[in-house]
Formats: structure tokens, C-alpha cells, sequence
């Protein structure tokens, strides 16, 4: 028994991601990684941090509790050439609307946990000398119940 799912949805989370990048899926040629990777290609979907609520699903205190997990996922576009903002604005739009597609037609994560969308996202963007670059990041919810004792 662990005190949260949070990391277990976060971790199936991007299982089923890094599933979705293989070749001939719809995330194809896009590095998928749980958190972020040192070495980082042109076009990543990674995670970051976590948070949870939980509340109790019974009378009884902590015998049965639903938990909304919230898992940051970020897409950061990079591009080689000066003052491609919409471009990689775009692209990174796109890649989240991919993965929002997908979530939607397959909400399990297994274990008891189901995406249950996307609550809240926030984008920005860097233009260092010749580059171009766009992190956008959203909010993951993901429910799933603990169980403390018998019920």
C-alpha cells in the first residue's frame, strides 16, 4: 500500500506515451521521456512535477479514498532557424492534440487509473541567436481510488 498513485499514473502515463512514438504510431519520431532527458532532440514530450487531492470515497475515514493525480507533461519543440515562433508554437500545439486524441480514445492507464483530462496548460518561448524554441505544458488529471482497509 503506497499514501498516493500520483507516481504510478505518471509513470503508466508515459509507458503508454512511449508506446505511442514507436514507428508507425501517432507520435512517430517524437522523444518520449518520463522526466527530462539530458540529451534532448528536436521535438520531446517529457514529465515534470506532480500533484494529487485526495477525498474519502466512504463514511469511514482513509478506508477507501479517490485521488485525483495531476501530472505536468511538457512538449518542447526546437527549431534551427530564427524567428519560427509560430512554427514551433504550432507544432507544439499539434503534438498536444495528438496525445489529447489519444487519451481520449484510450482513457485507461491500467491499475484502477483513467485520464480523465487536461486541466489547465501554459506555453512560452525562447528565441536564442539563431534558434527557435516552444515549451508547452498541460496538466494531466488522472483518477484512481486507494484502498487503506477492508471495506
Amino acid at each position: 500500500m503506497t499514501g498516493t498513485n500520483v507516481y504510478a499514473a505518471k509513470k503508466a502515463l508515459f509507458d503508454g506515451l512511449t508506446v505511442l512514438a514507436a514507428e508507425g504510431q501517432p507520435l512517430a519520431g517524437i522523444q518520449v521521456a518520463y522526466a527530462f532527458p539530458g540529451n534532448v532532440e528536436l521535438e520531446c514530450i517529457y514529465g515534470g512535477g506532480v500533484r494529487f487531492t485526495q477525498e474519502d470515497a466512504t463514511a469511514e475515514h482513509w478506508v477507501v479514498t479517490d485521488e485525483i493525480a495531476l501530472v505536468s507533461v511538457y512538449f518542447r519543440v526546437h527549431r534551427k532557424e530564427p524567428g519560427a515562433v509560430a512554427l514551433t508554437d504550432a507544432r507544439a500545439a499539434e503534438m498536444l492534440g495528438i496525445t489529447v486524441d489519444v487519451l481520449r480514445a484510450y482513457p485507461s492507464l491500467g491499475g484502477g487509473m483513467t485520464v480523465t483530462g487536461i486541466t489547465q496548460g501554459q506555453g512560452d518561448y525562447d528565441q536564442p541567436q539563431d534558434e527557435c524554441l516552444t515549451i508547452l505544458s498541460a496538466q494531466v488529471s488522472v483518477r484512481s481510488q486507494l484502498t487503506y482497509g477492508a471495506v
